[in-house]
């Protein structure tokens, strides 16, 4: 916190990053809200959820375009004015009479189209933190950013559902609301242009015969530097296997929980929401706090601690199931994946050309998003299969194999 303080530029970004976050946060969820009330509210909340992967999954193909742009700060500004405009748009259709379900495609598309463009502007924003942050100093700022996205997906969808409860369910008022935001995220970079612009040194003229190259040679380029450079693809092997961990938790929790009542901390759902706030509130802890106990410790050393909570977390659940023991285990492994996620992200962007840092990131954003869904799969069928034990057993095996790996590469 003491960087953002310091830092009036970092600060400036930061702030309009959340803006524009709350903006998307507040309409993913009011999107939900929508489609229960279609004629067929199962059907629309299905598309919903697969329509909002879609982004995540391209975000090898968005670095590519984040990378194009000479101009980083002038992209930023212009997308958020083109989402403003989209939800503007969506304003005047929620007014108009028509279709429920010819509506509701109209809305998925500027959602899905809105979060494109955020995850374009994602990407630009790693070179221009690395011109705008000391070196020493980017390790603070990523675990800022990390701070900033995890508190935004806890608290965005809460006050986005209060304010349309606060509206009657006035969608086009909240429409209006969204556009304002990401307006208003535009408008603080476009304010600040000038003395951005003065860090930045940005020229028209700096694009070289490389960053010309066609879409599908700049992925091979880049899945070239990934696999040449052997610290960065071991990293990036030990992260998405630990979000495949972690993103199967989160379901197979659910189940475990149904075999054990006698645990329960009132009810089901309140001691699945408390496990899960757990989690969350650790990843945010952990990336709010930099100087702590843990900050001299190699990533593999917060690696194998990561697998100890989860290991604990899967002995707990088989042997003498315990809420207390699942809440601090998942807390402990949200708060050294606060620790983690910045530190990968710090090594990607020390490491990596700043004219292909948006297309590597986004490739390690498409494999780390891609992980967690087949994770899923993988230990949720297993459970339906045979036992939810099994699956946990699965990932204990899975934790001591990662754990071995790390003992015997010791490079990180």
């Amino acid at each position: 916190m003491l960087l953002l303080r310091t830092n009036k530029l970092l600060r400036i970004l930061t702030f309009s990053q959340f803006i524009e976050l709350l903006g998307a946060a507040f309409f993913n969820i009011v999107l939900l809200v929508y489609a229960s009330q279609t004629s067929d509210p199962k059907i629309a909340t299905t598309v919903v959820v697969i329509a909002n992967t879609i982004p995540s999954i391209l975000q090898i193909g968005l670095g590519y375009f984040a990378d194009k742009a000479n101009d980083k700060l002038g992209l930023m500004i212009s997308t958020r004015i083109i989402q403003a405009t989209l939800y503007f748009i969506l304003m005047i259709l929620f007014g108009l009479s028509m279709n429920d379900w010819l509506l509701f495609s109209f809305i998925i598309t500027i959602n899905v189209s809105s979060d494109i463009l955020s995850g374009i502007t994602s990407l630009a924003t790693l070179p221009v933190i690395k011109h705008i942050v000391p070196s020493k100093s980017i390790l603070d700022a990523r675990s800022l950013q990390v701070l900033v996205m995890s508190l935004v997906n806890v608290i965005g969808q809460v006050i986005g559902v209060t304010f349309l409860t606060f509206l009657n369910n006035n969608f086009s008022y909240f429409s209006a609301l969204n556009a304002l935001l990401f307006l208003i995220s535009g408008l603080v970079l476009l304010i600040s242009k000038k003395i951005f612009n003065e860090k930045l040194q940005v020229t028209s003229q700096t694009t070289d015969s490389k960053s010309e190259s066609s879409f599908v040679t700049s992925i091979k380029i880049s899945m070239h530097m990934v696999a040449a450079n052997k610290s960065l693809m071991n990293i990036l092997f030990l992260f998405t296997l630990l979000n495949l961990l972690v993103g199967s938790i989160e379901g197979l929790i659910s189940l475990s929980l149904l075999q054990y009542p006698t645990i329960y901390i009132q009810s089901y759902g309140f001691s699945l929401s408390l496990a899960n706030t757990a989690l969350a509130s650790g990843l945010i802890l952990g990336s709010f706090l930099t100087n702590d106990f843990f900050k001299k410790f190699k990533l593999n050393t917060l690696i194998i601690g990561l697998l100890l909570f989860l290991m604990v977390l899967c002995f707990d659940i088989i042997y003498l199931p315990n809420i207390y023991v699942i809440i601090i285990s998942f807390f402990g492994i949200g708060y050294i994946l606060g620790k983690i996620s910045p530190r990968v992200s710090t090594y990607v962007m020390t490491s990596v050309a700043e004219k292909h840092l948006g297309q590597i990131t986004g490739f390690m954003n498409t494999l780390v998003t891609l992980s967690v869904p087949v994770g899923q799969l993988i230990f949720l069928s297993i459970a339906n299969s045979s036992t939810v034990n099994n699956s946990w057993i699965g990932i204990i095996i899975l934790s001591i194999l990662l754990t071995i790996y790390l003992f015997l590469y010791r490079r990180i």
